[in-house]
């Protein structure tokens, strides 16, 4: 291992004093996204903040146009935020393909007097990346507490993934950016030997190339494919991930063929095989600890566009952030460095669709964080925003 490095705590308490206001996000992570050969900016960073325990709860508007990390200045680039709006626990923010549609899922049980979480649709002004409520929508009913949602390729239809009710939601997407009311319900069932794995607990979706949904299901130890017709999804397979890994997380690798799982309760990551023509998961390529110490939790991951690289890092205990090469097709994960150890710990993680930079949210610390990424290297991270209770986040750069 090497590359080592850490902030003092001296230094991680002067950089955490900084406010620019009490907010907090967080980013899905994509599929099938590649490195363009041009330099893809960051213009708008939406950030959803709240949630259980959170005093204030909203999405935060940053404007970061010209404040991407700087090779030469790390301490330069600090975002700026422009405004917030209302929204009830959004623990996930969505963009469109057009970038012109924000969609937010929020994480409650009820909603006017019924057992249901809700989503939002927001315009964006494409001038000052300001939001404008189109329409929040309530999931069924028992869809309590929902997760994580995606768009589908054609933008029709939102995907909810939904923890409490054990079930995933389809949403209908008008050309006005609306969502309408619930087309299709999949109940899901099982359980897992952990505390955690009582029932099925959808965790977080993503769409293929060829706009199957793949899902991750904390409760039940279940990778999931599911065909998206118009009004409802459908079972084409599963695959059983090792018992009490409990997934919560699933990345494609840019070529389509490898996806990526990061385990919520035994802080690892497993690669599994992914034929892209059957829509098949056809098994476990291979599995690592991501943790330097007994102590980790909670990882959470994120994948290189390129395709070079996969980063994790830990919501419960400490141990920075790593870098892991991604070995050929084999999915194989070699870890080449640690950063920041007595950093914060990281609720989310992303990286910019130019691969330049990593970013990430901590509740318990209350920021956002980046780190600059060079030459297989990552520098030491960098607070770009003091926020309270951040959960999700979401980047225009279109």
């Amino acid at each position: 291992m090497k590359g080592r490095s850490g902030w003092s705590r001296r230094e991680f308490v002067q950089m955490t004093g900084s406010s620019l206001g009490a907010m907090s996000f967080g980013v899905p992570l994509l599929a099938g996204v590649t490195r363009a050969n041009r330099t893809v900016a960051m213009r708008f960073a939406y950030v959803g903040f709240g949630g259980e325990g959170a005093k204030d709860e909203g999405i935060a508007v940053f404007d970061v146009r010209g404040r991407d990390l700087k090779d030469k200045d790390l301490r330069g680039g600090q975002w700026r935020q422009t405004g917030v709006v209302a929204s009830a626990a959004p623990s996930s923010l969505v963009l469109d393909a057009s970038e012109r549609f924000l969609y937010a899922v929020n994480e409650v049980d009820e909603y006017q007097g019924l057992p249901s979480g809700t989503v939002e649709a927001y315009a964006i002004d494409e001038a000052n990346g300001s939001l404008k409520l189109v329409n929040r929508q309530r999931l069924s009913l028992s869809a309590t507490a929902p997760r994580h949602a995606a768009v589908s390729p054609d933008g029709r239809a939102l995907v909810v993934a939904v923890h409490g009710g054990g079930a995933y939601n389809v949403l209908p997407i008008g050309e006005d950016g609306s969502v309408g009311a619930v087309s299709g319900i999949l109940k899901e069932a099982g359980s897992g030997p952990h505390e955690e794995q009582r029932s099925a607990h959808p965790q977080m979706v993503v769409f293929d190339r060829a706009g199957r949904v793949i899902s991750a299901d904390l409760g039940s130890d279940r990778l999931s494919v599911l065909k998206l017709d118009t009004a409802r999804l459908s079972i084409v397979g599963r695959c059983a991930a090792q018992a009490g890994d409990g997934p919560r997380q699933v990345a494609f690798h840019p070529d389509g063929r490898v996806l990526f799982v990061a385990n919520e309760l035994d802080a690892s990551v497993a690669c599994y095989a992914y034929d892209s023509e059957e829509g098949k998961i056809v098994g476990r390529l291979g599995q690592v600890a991501t943790g330097c110490g007994g102590n980790a939790g909670g990882v959470v991951m994120a994948v290189d566009p390129a395709g070079e690289f996969l980063y994790t890092s830990h919501r419960r205990g400490s141990g920075g952030v790593s870098m892991w090469r991604i070995v050929g097709s084999t999915g194989a994960l070699q870890r080449l460095q640690v950063v920041d150890e007595s950093g914060p710990r990281l609720h989310e993680m992303t990286m910019t669709a130019d691969g330049k930079s990593l970013l990430g949210l901590s509740r318990e610390d209350g920021g956002v964080f980046g780190w600059r990424v060079a030459n297989g290297q990552i520098s030491r991270g960098v607070q770009l925003a003091s926020l309270s209770a951040p959960a999700s986040m979401a980047v225009k750069a279109l």
